[in-house]
C-alpha cells in the first residue's frame, strides 16, 4: 500500500494521476495440491487465473480522468514508488464512486481489477499530466432531483461494472476482459427542502417511474461545469424527512439506476 507518499504515484493509460491519497492492491493465488500414491510426493498447480484487486482513493481536484476511464476494458499503466515501478495491463475499473459534502473537498474512490501482467518494470514509464488543479470554492456542487434544485448537504454517487475475464488453457493471465450488462448506479443525497413539495411516492406499485431525473454537477468558481454524474433510468428506492434548524425540512433520498453496456 502507498499512503500519501510524494515518491509514489499511478500512471494510468499514460496519465499521471494527481490528488492521490492512498493506493492499495492485493491478490490471492488459487492453488491445488494432490498427494501422490504411497506418499511419493505432492503435485501442486495453480488452478485458476490470477486477479489483482486495486483500490485508488483521491481528492477531487477538477475534471476527473478516472471517470473518463470507466467502461474501458484494456487499461494499462504503472505503479511508481521510490526508484521502482510495477507494470500492469488488461485492467478494468469495476466500481467508481464520489462523495460530496459541505465545506470539504469531494473524495473519489475506484476499484480496479487487473487480469494481465503485474510485474516489476525495467524502468519508470513516461507520462502526460493530469487535468490542471481547479479552484472549486466552498460550494462546488449542484444537485438536480426530479427536475428541481435543492440546498445540498451530502451526496454520494457510485457505479458498478460486471467485469469478466477470458483465459486460455494453461494460462494464469487473461487474454481479454469484457463488461456485461447491466451497469448499476446508486445515488444518495441529503438536502434541505425550502418551499418545495414532497416527492410523491404514492402509487408507485401501480405506475412505477423508472426514468426519474437525478444528476450532480461539480463546477469551479467561474461556474464552469467540470464533471456531471447522472443516474440513468433512475427509480426512487427510499425517502425520509425531518425538521432541521430554521424550520427547513431535511430530506434524505436514495435512487437506483440500471443501464445497458453500449
Amino acid at each position: 500500500m502507498f499512503i500519501g507518499s510524494e515518491e509514489a504515484g499511478v500512471v494510468l493509460n499514460g496519465i499521471n494521476l494527481t490528488g492521490l491519497t492512498d493506493v492499495s492492491f492485493s491478490s490471492t493465488i488459487n492453488e491445488e495440491a494432490v498427494v501422490l500414491l504411497a506418499d511419493r510426493g505432492i503435485n501442486r498447480k495453480i488452478n485458476r487465473g490470477h486477479v489483482i484487486d486495486c483500490t485508488i482513493n483521491k481528492t477531487y481536484m477538477g475534471k476527473d480522468k478516472l471517470q473518463e476511464f470507466t467502461g474501458i476494458t484494456n487499461l494499462s499503466g504503472q505503479f511508481q514508488f521510490g526508484t521502482g515501478a510495477i507494470d500492469f495491463n488488461e485492467a478494468s475499473i469495476s466500481s467508481y464512486s464520489i462523495d460530496v459534502g459541505i465545506q470539504k473537498a469531494p473524495q473519489v474512490s475506484v476499484n480496479m481489477k487487473i487480469f494481465g501482467d503485474f510485474k516489476p518494470a525495467a524502468s519508470k514509464a513516461s507520462f502526460a499530466s493530469d487535468y490542471v488543479l481547479e479552484d472549486l470554492g466552498i460550494d462546488p456542487a449542484t444537485i438536480t432531483l426530479e427536475s428541481r434544485q435543492s440546498l445540498l448537504q451530502e451526496f454520494s454517487f457510485s457505479v458498478n461494472f460486471d467485469v469478466k475475464p477470458t483465459f486460455e488453457i494453461s494460462s494464469v493471465k487473461s487474454t481479454s476482459n469484457k463488461l456485461f450488462s447491466p451497469i448499476t448506479y446508486n445515488a444518495k443525497a441529503k438536502l434541505l427542502v425550502d418551499e418545495q413539495e414532497f416527492i410523491d411516492v404514492t402509487g408507485l406499485l401501480e405506475s412505477e417511474n423508472f426514468n426519474r431525473s437525478v444528476s450532480l454537477s461539480l463546477q469551479n468558481t467561474g461556474s464552469s461545469v467540470l464533471n456531471t454524474y447522472t443516474v440513468p433510468n433512475a427509480s426512487l428506492k427510499s425517502q425520509s424527512t425531518s425538521i432541521a434548524a430554521g424550520d427547513l425540512v431535511e430530506m434524505s433520498v436514495e435512487y437506483l439506476g440500471l443501464d445497458l453496456n453500449v
